[in-house]
């Protein structure tokens, strides 16, 4: 394998070597396979860093790119995904504050003894406060996805906070945590260092501005603000307000809920360019297409109808629709329908919804917007109208559409043809 590692070299001084890669240097990588001190011996080129085993591995850009492949590969024939997540006021809170530290004994007697506690090192005193569903989190999201740590922490506060909230070692492999001496930059979070292929991973952070190289990528979270801070007096912590997040209404709760809708989208059967042109990027910028939509598919599907297989359920899912059959518990925004009648148009129009053509979900997907089409009237006619039709104006059009035995032939005609280029199961 053309890998060179460098620590346990007595030779190299890590405290005087600067291993940050120049800017742009992707381009100015070789194929020569001996790499010492993040250069090639041949030709001076630069290598890039990966951490493997908690040592710096320098890999070329052919190596690189080979074991990406290969274990990414591996993990989607398992139907794994790659999960990046973050620590502090992520998955936990930490303070050195002395008001907060607890003996061990009087955290046995605390009503939080499961989820807090005291980490003591010869330099520094820490309390440690798991955020609430933790535990739940990390185990039902590792049978979805391969699971990393990255932190601007240093790796022996890593190693130490894993202890307790992965006691079993179950989920972070000492090879899978990206420590501060890890990074390029110690403001700065990069994909870079996880060799997988960043189409198929997530990263799951507080902070927004670490990830600047991999926005696309980031899955944003509430901050866990359990102990006061002394650098953010605004912010009103929870031990203050003598109150915990919920274990089943919280914050990691809901991510977890949206962590599945992802994985099941990425994996989606009925995704038409196959699992190779998956990509997360795509699935988060049509996240927002509809969101604020609550969609009616009664006139599409049966009540006992499988509707998670239909690929047209699942483009409205991947699009942020919500979704209502009966119109009672959520007011619906759009019915999705073949046709309708004079009375489901005044239906439409009392009620304020509008009635959408079901390739009206397929034109918003592959455009990534939601589509705006503009209705025809009779004297006007369009050919996007069996799109998007306004509630109002359809009432009038199809009163007069609907009276000519003609034109409601040619409708039938243009049904009949659609149901067929459609794919919905």
């Amino acid at each position: 394998m053309k890998i060179i590692s460098e620590r346990g070299f007595p030779q190299d001084d890590y405290d005087d070597y600067d291993d940050t890669l120049e800017e742009n240097s992707t381009e100015e990588t070789c194929e020569h396979l001996c790499v010492y001190r993040g250069k090639c011996v041949s030709c001076e080129r630069l290598a890039f860093k990966n951490v493997h085993q908690g040592m710096w591995l320098w890999l070329n850009k052919e190596e690189m790119d080979r074991i990406r492949k290969v274990e990414s590969e591996k993990l989607l024939e398992d139907k794994k995904m790659v999960l990046v997540l973050d620590l502090d006021q992520t998955l936990i809170h930490s303070t050195e504050q002395e008001k907060y530290l607890r003996t061990p004994q009087e955290l046995m007697q605390h009503e939080l003894r499961d989820s807090l506690f005291r980490s003591s090192r010869p330099w520094e005193k820490t309390m440690l406060k798991l955020r609430p569903f933790v535990h739940t989190f990390l185990k039902e999201a590792s049978t979805m996805f391969e699971i990393y740590m990255c932190t601007t922490g240093t790796r022996s506060y890593a190693l130490k906070v894993t202890e307790f909230l992965d006691p079993e070692k179950v989920y972070f492999e000492y090879s899978r945590i990206i420590a501060r001496e890890d990074l390029f930059e110690t403001d700065e979070k990069s994909l870079d260092l996880v060799l997988r292929e960043q189409r198929m991973v997530l990263a799951l952070d507080d902070t927004k501005s670490v990830w600047r190289k991999n926005e696309v990528n980031l899955v944003l979270v509430k901050k866990y603000h359990y102990f006061n801070s002394d650098d953010d007096l605004s912010n009103v912590s929870l031990s203050a307000l003598k109150t915990d997040e919920d274990e089943t209404t919280g914050t990691l709760p809901a991510v977890l809920e949206e962590l599945k809708v992802i994985h099941r989208l990425f994996f989606n059967p009925k995704f038409e360019a196959g699992l190779s042109h998956r990509n997360v990027g795509f699935i988060f910028a049509r996240r927002s297409v509809l969101q604020g939509c609550t969609l009616s598919f009664k006139h599409i599907f049966p009540s006992d109808f499988m509707r998670e297989n239909s690929r047209l359920w699942l483009m409205a899912e991947e699009l942020g629709a919500k979704f209502s059959m009966d119109n009672l518990l959520y007011p619906i925004t759009h019915m999705v329908t073949w046709f309708a009648t004079a009375e489901e148009f005044q239906e439409a129009e009392l009620e304020e919804f509008i009635l959408v053509h079901p390739k009206w979900l397929r034109a918003c997907y592959y455009a990534v917007s939601r589509f705006t089409l503009i209705p025809c009237t009779p004297w006007s006619p369009s050919q996007t109208a069996c799109l998007l039709i306004e509630p109002a104006l359809a009432l009038r059009t199809h009163k007069l559409i609907l009276r000519c035995p003609l034109t409601m032939a040619l409708a039938a005609r243009f049904i009949q043809a659609d149901v067929a280029k459609l794919d919905i199961v």
